[in-house]
């Protein structure tokens, strides 16, 4: 799981205190760590400390102090609204519950350095693929190569309900420097608009590393994230309070929302609410160490009837007992899931789409992530490349035109180039005839616009596109989709 907060220069000092601070001086948590390839050049290495922190976020050098590009400073528009210099980010990387029980009741080092490895797999590959800029060049952009990000991570191991719950924070520099020395403002879209795939990538290192490690078997995937088999529920639950407080909360805003609108929200709706619904009950930190909270975790686990070495006896029996068929999923696999979604991709879209659906092997989270990338490789070599950058403008990180946003999809298959070009061709043929109005359409009860849409659609005219909003229900999800469709219609013929 991932999720992607921003972070505002207004309050760098406070934010700086809160990670530096508050959360790794934390008795038991480790320091923060610098990463990240502008980080090196900054001289930034090893613990994080938070005067170097806030100096990042304040866009200064920290080591000399000196301003690094513009000056973060709030504005307002003509109309009053306030915009915020943006700093940073935070994209905190959370394992799934099954993981931290493990390691609250083992105490294995094993399983924090998966933990590690798979955050680090998934910086590394934002560092590569998102870490770009935006240049006005006369009335376009380009958006060149930089440097790198600079990163600082802060590993936590419990919830703010003093539950088990290793995650890691890790605050992205909203500063980047191109090649020719210039800082400017990071891109940030690469990270927002992907973090399913970015969650995705830290989620299947950590169950190839800990497989690795430890063996065992994986539950169901569900929305990207999958539990440890055998892990006995009853105790994931009674360690998962700070889960239960928010869905409790959710659950009454969802009832409100229900009663109010006389719907079912929608995703995006949904998971508005439900980001509310963790800043509702978000309270701060017991303070306790992690030592006491261990010990706490254990008798809690006790009063179930579970400790140590019978947890480690039920996830060896899953393991044993798991007969699941190996997936095989092929290239044509691949390219269909992402037709069904659209007829162009980004490279992110296909990593994606990789992690969803390649089976998890145990191999090191390192090894996984360059598997990824290496079948992300062959299909794009696969795919057709819409773009074609000049030459000498095309970025050395990922080869894509300087040109062209990171986000921007440019491959597509010959499979979608030849449908389209058979919808072309159908609709070129339907207009060699002179159209055939039917005489059958009874516009009396019909507005204006509707009748005319109604004569078109009935043979007025040689060819109609029609597009409208629609609203499927997705029963499984108990949600709704919201979408747009588009029909071609000629008198006699319909393509959807």
């Amino acid at each position: 799981m991932l999720r992607v907060t921003t972070l505002y220069a207004s309050s760098a000092e406070a934010t700086a205190g809160y990670y530096a601070q508050y959360l790794s001086q934390a008795p038991g948590e480790v320091p923060g760590v610098w990463s990240g390839a502008q980080a090196a050049q900054l001289g930034l290495a090893g613990e994080v400390g938070a005067e170097a922190l806030q100096a990042v976020l304040e866009s200064r050098d920290p080591v000399t102090g000196t301003r690094l590009g513009m000056p973060l400073v709030d504005r307002y528009t003509k109309d009053g609204s306030l915009i915020r210099a943006v700093a940073g980010f935070d994209a905190t990387f959370s394992a799934p519950k099954s993981v931290s029980v493990l390691w609250a009741l083992t105490g294995d080092d094993r399983i924090l350095a998966v933990h590690d490895q798979a955050v680090a797999v998934a910086l590394a590959h934002l560092g590569r693929y998102g870490a770009t800029t935006r240049v006005r060049v006369d009335n376009s952009r380009i958006y060149p190569d930089t440097r790198g990000l600079t990163l600082a991570t802060f590993r936590q191991s419990t919830s703010r309900a003093d539950d088990p719950q290793l995650h890691t924070h890790a605050v992205i520099s909203a500063r980047v420097q191109t090649d020719d020395g210039r800082w400017l403002a990071l891109d940030a879209r690469y990270l927002k608009r992907h973090q399913r795939m970015l969650g995705g990538l830290y989620q299947t290192a950590l169950r190839a590393g800990l497989s690795h490690e430890l063996g065992g078997a994986w539950g169901p995937v569900r929305t990207g994230q999958a539990e440890i088999a055998g892990m006995p529920a009853e105790l994931l639950a009674a360690l998962s309070k700070r889960t239960v407080q928010v869905e409790a909360a959710l659950a009454d805003k969802l009832d409100e929302f229900r009663t109010r609108e006389g719907r079912d929200p929608t995703t995006r709706e949904r998971a508005a609410m439900g980001r509310e619904a963790a800043v509702d009950t978000r309270s701060k930190k017991s303070g306790a160490a992690v030592e006491d909270l261990a010990a706490r975790w254990t008798g809690e686990a006790a009063g179930l009837g579970w400790d140590a070495r019978s947890v480690w006896s039920a996830v060896r029996n899953a393991a044993r007992l798991d007969h699941t068929p190996p997936q095989v999923t092929t290239l044509t696999d691949l390219i269909d899931d992402l037709s069904a979604n659209g007829s162009a991709w980004s490279r992110a879209d296909i990593v994606r789409a990789v992690v969803d659906a390649a089976p998890v092997r145990p191999m090191s989270a390192t090894r996984w992530a360059s598997e990824v990338e290496r079948v992300t490789d062959r299909m794009v070599a696969s795919l057709v490349d819409l773009d074609a950058p000049a030459s000498g403008a095309a970025r050395a990180g990922d080869g894509r035109s300087v040109w062209i946003e990171p986000t921007a999809a440019r491959f597509t298959s010959e499979r979608v180039l030849a449908e389209e070009e058979h919808v072309l061709t159908w609709a070129m043929d339907r207009q060699v005839d002179e159209p055939t109005p039917s005489d059958m359409l009874d516009p009396e009860d019909l507005e204006v616009m509707q009748a005319g849409g109604a004569a078109a659609v009935a043979g007025r005219d040689r060819l109609v596109l029609i597009e409208s909003a629609s609203m499927r229900s997705n029963a499984q999800a108990g949600r709704h989709v919201s979408g747009t469709r588009r029909w071609l219609t000629a008198p006699s013929s319909f393509v959807s």
